[in-house]
């Protein structure tokens, strides 16, 4: 109408400033009345048609397994929203008292407000007050805040329009999550806790009335800073609360003595801070929450996020005490990573220093020799390829490897060449489960040169290791012994073990189970598809071989009295650093010992010592109670198939080393079977063989090698002298004839009888 824009042109002529076009435009409630005036002051006074609210940027909340709260996350802005109905009318009239008393039946302005306002900036020669109502107050958000009269009346006009969207219920909701009340708190919730700790729903009257008057200058007026003031504006609010009939006047003498009761600031608790920043990093990878790492970063930071991990947080705690117990000081430190094979859930992540103390995370972050704690993974390969379980490996201490430059006999700055067992111990032949039981490293360097390390590291890499982080791609023989460029996590070996103890599959290891936003909608949710990355039969040996490990090897201190366990112990070069890692059929954990700086040495620490003790000191814990499980039987005899019937040649190996000789052997997947003897050749070398080189044999056969000791034989004894003939015994002389015998007698006289007679008769 021509009054209108007679009016609107007067004050524009008339030079008056900011606010008191809004009581002339204020009259006007027709969208044609409105829009007329844009001819006057030229600027657009389109009511939007589609106004709307934009999304508030919100704090997000990290639970554990047990839907406790370990950290609230927030850059700058904590902001925790509530649906109106959660918010108590009491704080709902204090925000409505001290804000906008009219707010239940303006429809977005406020005329009387804005003739204030119009005085006030008529004194300041500017548009310094805008008379805005809380509706008002919800349109800066879309149209900005600069103190112009283009971007007020846009305000105005913006308010109208979400008062026709919007109800009154749901602008006051908004309204009270998305103000802002000091010290990084957004929303009613946020300042409740901020200043309170206490939940909205807890807020007494006199509380309710501090927040609302800290709304208009929630600096100025910090109770912590200026409580005097903060005193003041608050009592204003409760006095206006009862002029409104929100409070009972007799309440009131008692409302205004009552002390601020604002608690001391103070830095929000985080609990396990490590675990925090491992659940960032692996939400930071989550697609689900946007195309871009910038993207995921504030839909962590401002998105409202729920996010739940898989934390066990009995698990964490048994796990945190464990190191405390055996590893009281901060040297040597120790870490503990847990995980839950048939699901991939992380169920504890400890370290045994604190995030003071250490920066990153010696459970996750932390890559250090694994030593022997590797070698199943060499033998799980040799298994995968058809070698057989019988097969025949050198034992004996030190071993050449010619075709190993840094293993040979004659390697260049090596005190010690070859490959030495630990503690200079000689075993002599053994098959695989001897050998990994006893952790024999001449048995492990010479497997390793049969398989491949490509193929061990390539194996490591699908059961859970990061072999590209671990190796920087540089790697050689010394893998099969742990040795490493950069090293493993505690938590890589315990998922890569967890395979072992989930029947050869593989099920990604994840600390997030799911992520929600604001709403409850979920984003995202953990669903990992197991990968079989052994055979049953293959995985059901390594079992076996492991468990001989703890049931008589190098890890007996692990064994626990009614649980099935199977696990490797490591130790590295100068006992820098002592590791166990064992499974039971429902839970895989590892256990590092050393120290955080790395390479320093644990004289006489191994890791069947102190890390096999923490093991079994741990597990015994998290384990009581459950049921007990056992590991699956499966028959090993179906080993046989995977090498098959397979027709060979045998190599020629004499005149080489006993190592080269059992892997020329091994490679063709032939047992040797060594017989030592006494030789003038060097120690270890090959004398003979049988079958001959080039006979055809089976995968599986037996070659015997005949091996020198290196002591020379003892020189053959002499021929025995020649017995003397004995004499010939002289001729018998002959014998002289016999005398003949005298004629006899004549027949005595009858008178002499008695001489003769006498004698004869008594003879």
């Amino acid at each position: 109408p021509a009054w209108l824009a007679a009016r609107l042109g007067g004050i524009a002529i008339g030079g008056l400033a900011g606010v008191v076009a809004f009581a002339v435009l204020a009259s006007a409630v027709s969208r044609p009345a409105l829009s007329s005036a844009t001819e006057v002051l030229d600027v657009r006074l389109d009511i939007p048609e589609n106004a709307s609210l934009p999304a508030l940027d919100e704090r997000s909340v990290i639970y554990a397994g047990d839907d406790s709260v370990l950290a609230v996350v927030d850059r700058e802005v904590s902001r925790r929203s509530l649906p109106l109905k959660r918010i108590p009318k009491l704080v709902r009239n204090a925000v409505v008292t001290a804000e906008d008393r009219k707010f239940w039946e303006h429809d977005g302005y406020d005329i009387e407000g804005i003739g204030r306002a119009a005085v006030a900036n008529l004194r300041a020669g500017g548009v310094e007050e805008g008379g805005s109502t809380i509706t008002q107050q919800l349109a800066k958000s879309a149209v900005g805040q600069d103190r112009t009269l283009e971007r007020k009346l846009s305000e105005l006009l913006y308010a109208v329009a979400l008062e026709e969207r919007f109800t009154k219920g749901e602008l006051l909701e908004r309204y009270l999550n998305q103000t802002y009340f000091g010290a990084r708190a957004y929303g009613v919730a946020a300042a409740a806790e901020e200043f309170f700790r206490r939940p909205v729903t807890k807020l007494k009257a006199q509380q309710a009335a501090l927040m609302a008057a800290m709304i208009r200058s929630p600096n100025t007026a910090d109770p912590r800073d200026r409580p005097v003031l903060a005193r003041k504006r608050r009592n204003l609010v409760l006095r206006a609360m009862v002029d409104e009939g929100y409070l009972k006047r007799r309440q009131l003498p008692r409302l205004l003595r009552s002390p601020l009761g604002v608690v001391e600031s103070r830095q929000r608790a985080k609990r396990e801070p490590h675990v925090l920043d491992a659940t960032r990093r692996e939400l930071l990878t989550l697609k689900a929450l946007g195309k871009t790492r910038r993207q995921r970063e504030r839909a962590l930071y401002y998105g409202g996020l729920r996010i739940t991990t898989t934390l066990d947080p009995e698990m964490q705690r048994d796990a945190e005490e464990t190191i405390a117990e055996y590893l009281p000081y901060s040297a040597p430190t120790g870490a503990i990573a847990t995980v839950e094979p048939r699901t991939g859930e992380i169920k504890a992540i400890a370290s045994g220093l604190g995030y003071t103390d250490l920066e990153y995370d010696l459970s996750t972050q932390g890559r250090r020799q694994p030593g022997s704690s590797f070698k199943p993974f060499v033998y799980a390969e040799a298994l995968r390829e058809g070698f057989p379980l019988e097969m025949a490996l050198s034992g004996r201490s030190p071993a050449y490897f010619e075709n190993v430059p840094q293993w040979s006999q004659d390697a260049i700055d090596d005190p010690t060449p070859g490959v030495q067992n630990y503690g200079g111990a000689s075993y002599g032949t053994l098959d695989m489960p001897s050998a990994l039981q006893n952790s024999v490293n001449t048995a492990a360097a010479q497997l390793t040169i049969i398989v491949g390390e490509r193929r061990v590291v390539r194996l490591a890499d699908r059961m859970g290791v990061d072999m590209e982080e671990a190796t920087g791609d540089d790697y050689g023989p010394a893998i099969g012994l742990g040795g490493l460029t950069f090293g493993t996590t505690p938590l890589e070996m315990a998922s890569a073990y967890a395979v072992f103890a989930n029947e050869g599959k593989r099920v990604q290891s994840h600390l997030i189970a799911k992520v929600t936003d604001a709403q409850g909608k979920v984003l995202y949710e953990a669903k990992p598809k197991p990968k079989q990355v052994l055979k049953p039969v293959v995985n059901a040996a390594m079992v076996e071989m492991m468990r001989g490990v703890v049931t008589g090897g190098t890890g007996a201190g692990a064994a626990l009295p009614s649980w099935e366990v199977a696990g490797k112990t490591g130790t590295t070069t100068d006992n820098a650093d002592a590791w166990f890692v064992g499974y039971t059929p429902v839970l895989s954990t590892a256990v590092w010992m050393g120290h955080a700086e790395g390479q320093v040495t644990m004289p006489g620490m191994t890791g069947g010592s102190t890390p096999a003790s923490m093991w079994n000191a741990y597990m015994g814990r998290v384990l009581e109670g459950r049921e007990v499980k056992y590991f699956p039987s499966v028959d090993l005899a179906a080993l046989d198939e995977i090498s098959g019937s397979q027709s060979v040649t045998i190599p020629d190996v004499r005149s080489i080393a006993e190592g080269d000789a059992l892997s020329a052997l091994g490679e063709r997947k032939l047992i040797g079977a060594v017989q030592v003897e006494d030789s003038y050749s060097s120690a270890g070398t090959v004398l003979w063989q049988s079958p001959e080189p080039g006979s055809s044999a089976q995968a599986g056969d037996t070659v015997y090698i005949g091996v020198s000791s290196g002591t020379p034989p003892p020189p053959p004894k002499p021929d025995p002298e020649p017995e003397p003939k004995p004499k010939p015994k002289p001729d018998p002389e002959p014998e002289p004839d016999p005398e003949p015998e005298p004629d006899p007698p004549d027949e005595p006289d009858e008178g002499d009888g008695s001489e003769g007679g006498g004698g004869n008769g008594g003879g």
